[in-house]
């Protein structure tokens, strides 16, 4: 402090102080501008960066939902095929025939007559449905019902009739036999079966 005691402030002294004073102002001026700028641009990229987070955690969620749903999509499919391998086309309509009178046999009950009734045309499938008169005695055409029931076509069987039981032990049972059949788009209003 001995140099500032005995000096004289001169105008070029002030002039050198002001510009200082001035000059630091500006420096602080700049770094106060330079530290919101950048507070602004770290805001800025705080929220982008929770943004691609945000997209990033749903693309996950998505990326899991995917892989559930093409599972589901794989059973459904596989669920569509097997049901499609119960329904006959209008190729197996002859073996399907072949295959009731085989269990028909192995039932022990006798066919008496079978015969085509009009097919029910739906927007997707067609019903075929077969006029059946067997005999045979009751457990035996019990048998016979079941096995249909359970052969590895979608049948279903309606308007049963069974008639009484005769002196050797037989009935007439009379009933109408459905199976269904896909309809494809090219087939759609042509008829799937002739009638008999």
């Amino acid at each position: 402090m001995e140099l500032f005691k005995d000096r004289v402030i001169t105008k070029i002294d002030w002039i050198i102080i002001g510009a200082s004073l001035f000059f630091l102002l500006i420096v602080t001026l700049v770094y106060f501008l330079a530290l919101s700028y950048g507070k602004g641009q770290t805001t800025q990229a705080e929220a982008q960066i929770v943004a691609a987070q945000a997209r990033v955690t749903e693309a996950r969620a998505i990326a899991a939902k995917r892989d559930i749903l093409l599972k589901q999509l794989t059973q459904v499919k596989e669920r569509i095929t097997a049901f499609e391998t119960r329904l006959p086309t209008e190729k197996e309509i002859p073996k399907l025939l072949d295959q009731f009178q085989q269990i028909a046999e192995l039932s022990g009950v006798k066919y008496r007559l079978i015969t085509a009734e009009p097919m029910d045309e739906k927007e997707l499938f067609v019903r075929i449905p077969f006029k059946v008169k067997v005999d045979g005695a009751y457990p035996e055409i019990g048998v016979f019902l079941r096995s249909l029931e359970y052969s590895n076509r979608f049948i279903k069987v309606e308007d049963m009739d069974i008639g009484p039981q005769e002196k050797d032990g037989r009935s007439e049972a009379n009933f109408v036999v459905s199976t269904f059949m896909f309809m494809t788009k090219e087939k759609q209003g042509e008829s799937g079966v002739t009638e008999s």
